[in-house]
């Protein structure tokens, strides 16, 4: 018997995590970010249970990119010796549900290219691709960086001083983010509270300043113990092709290994020639690719 539960307590957090981490071990969901999207009033966390053993999870809530907009986010995960037994369906029914509640009329979702089960299951649902990011991952022990400044930039640590500057950069760069959905940067306390939560380290997150004007920003933020992850890298329309992304993502790369960090990671949307070539040239390795689909709520 199936039964799907929400998430309440801390012992259901650990059995969210644990399924997780079963499900994709390589790349396991720290408890820490679990815990943080809890405290937001949209997102729901699933637990299903066949005949009383955790076997699946699923989280939605309001798509990141545009949280007006019809979409709503969702991520199913079940264990591979537990599926075609309806488990990621009953996910998926109870996920629909609260996204009516907030709404929502299509669901936002990304699988792994080399997860063939679950890229089945959404086609079936009639979900179609939209999209595909890299993921890549660069081993600081092996990476040898001197960062190459353009003439007339200055890098600083991203301070709260420079937020209005980056939030300026990001309402151009977010928009020009070769993405399937558009990103909308909304309103500077959504962008803050977005670019700049719990897990961004501003010790190892940069702006590119030039005449004390914010052209470019960088952040960084934790991820797992080892691992931290580039959140965003943006630059003024003005300013691209200066080689300013190139400079912040080499100051990032010097400040995080004599931090102690041992990798960093980071996901570009395939259409970004530009950053993936960044990407490149620093050494950075791929891994994977989510592969971005939308499809209709169930049930209803």
């Amino acid at each position: 018997m199936i039964t799907v539960r929400v998430v309440r307590t801390d012992v259901d957090i650990d059995a969210y995590v644990a399924v997780r981490t079963l499900v994709h071990p390589e790349t396991p969901m720290p408890r820490d970010v679990v815990v943080d999207d809890r405290r937001k009033p949209d997102h729901l966390d699933l637990i299903a249970e066949l005949d009383g053993q955790p076997v699946g999870v699923a989280s939605t809530a309001k798509f990141g990119g545009d949280p007006d907009g019809d979409l709503a986010f969702v991520t199913i995960r079940v264990v591979a010796e537990h599926r075609r037994h309806g488990v990621g369906t009953a996910l998926h029914l109870r996920a629909s549900e609260h996204a009516r509640l907030l709404e929502k009329t299509t669901f936002w979702v990304a699988a792994r290219d080399t997860d063939a089960d679950s890229l089945g299951y959404y086609r079936a649902c009639g979900y179609r691709e939209i999209g595909r990011m890299q993921d890549v991952y660069l081993a600081l022990a092996a990476a040898d960086v001197t960062p190459e400044i353009p003439a007339g930039i200055e890098i600083a640590a991203a301070t709260e001083e420079h937020d209005r500057g980056a939030y300026a950069v990001a309402l151009e760069a977010d928009a020009d983010i070769p993405a399937a959905v558009p990103i909308v940067s909304g309103s500077f306390e959504q962008w803050r509270e977005r670019s700049f939560g719990t897990f961004v380290d501003r010790q190892l997150s940069f702006v590119a300043l030039e005449a004390g004007r914010v052209v470019g920003y960088a952040t960084l933020g934790r991820f797992t113990e080892d691992t931290f992850m580039h959140w965003m890298t943006g630059v003024a329309r003005s300013e691209r092709g200066r080689g300013v992304a190139l400079a912040l993502k080499q100051t990032q790369i010097v400040a995080a290994r004599r931090a102690g960090v041992a990798y960093l990671r980071t996901q570009n949307d395939l259409g970004n020639g530009s950053m993936l070539r960044v990407n490149e040239k620093l050494g950075y390795e791929r891994r994977f690719e989510w592969v971005h689909l939308s499809g209709p709520l169930l049930g209803g």
